[in-house]
């Protein structure tokens, strides 16, 4: 199948009248909204890009602000945690030094008051040998001893004694 196309010159000539007052038409009222609707169009989508681009930043700087603060608050909390950790320290020493100053004070008293135990506990032992030699001499000899002399001789056993010569010179064992 063939097919006859002719071309007409004043069909030509129409067509192209036709087409150019479509275009001046549309240039007049159709383009100028479109065309400034196009405009408004790139210029919202040029707006959000920059506010888009704006917001990121604000996001970046706002993000490294946070981990500068958040540093920050590492930084202090590990020198809150290495004074508290420091003055634990010190707090557990001095409980420890206070404590074996109340242990020394403790065995320190424990001591005195055994020696005044054992000092008084001689004495009465003194006295007691004192006291039980004078009635083996009283019954030896079968006499019995005024008051006074007994005091006399126990005290100066006593006395004897306490010095270290003993009775008769020679130092108790």
């Amino acid at each position: 199948m063939q097919i006859n196309i002719a071309l007409n010159p004043l069909d030509m000539l129409d067509a192209l009248v036709a087409v150019g007052i479509l275009y001046v038409f549309l240039q007049k009222y159709a383009f100028p909204p479109l065309l400034k609707a196009v405009r408004d169009r790139q210029t919202r989508i040029d707006e959000d890009l920059a506010a888009a681009e704006r917001r990121h930043q604000e996001a970046d700087q706002l993000k490294a602000e946070l981990e500068t603060q958040l540093r920050q608050v590492k930084a202090r909390a590990e020198v809150a945690m290495s004074r508290a950790l420091r003055d634990a320290e010190d707090e557990a020493q001095q409980i420890v030094t206070r404590a074996r100053q109340e242990s020394r004070r403790l065995v320190t008293d424990a001591e005195a008051e055994i020696a005044t135990e054992r000092d008084r506990a001689l004495q009465s032992v003194k006295h007691d040998v004192a006291d039980l030699a004078l009635r083996i001499a009283t019954k030896v000899l079968g006499q019995a001893l005024s008051d006074d002399v007994t005091h006399r001789l126990v005290q100066e056993f006593a006395d004897q004694l306490a010095d270290g010569s003993g009775a008769g010179g020679d130092p108790p064992s």
